[in-house]
């Protein structure tokens, strides 16, 4: 989609990206065993980092964690995170494009 670059990069600044520090040893505990460790510090950094969406290819292992709706933290899946978003870009791209 020619023209679908500026649209990307606008986006992209409203993002308000942020780096988050890794957790500490300490501060993964609570999740141990609970899911693979692999993705412990990922979940955790989202918890410390208020992030909204939390997009993950390995969707249903974060579901199965009970009691994560406290963090006030919606796990999507790439695809879904798309669907979500794609109506209003193809919007604002067609607007343009008139």
């Amino acid at each position: 989609m020619p023209g679908t670059w500026s649209v990307y990069k606008r986006y992209l600044l409203q993002l308000n990206l942020t780096v988050i520090p890794l957790p500490q040893s300490e501060e993964l505990r609570e999740f141990s065993g609970k899911i693979a460790d692999k993705d412990i510090p990922v979940l955790v950094s989202a918890i410390q980092g208020k992030v909204d969406l939390l997009v993950t290819g390995d969707k249903k292992y974060f579901e199965k964690l009970k009691g994560i709706e406290k963090y006030h933290l919606r796990i999507v899946s790439p695809s879904e995170l798309v669907d979500s978003i794609l109506p209003e870009i193809l919007k604002e791209y067609e607007g343009k494009s008139e």
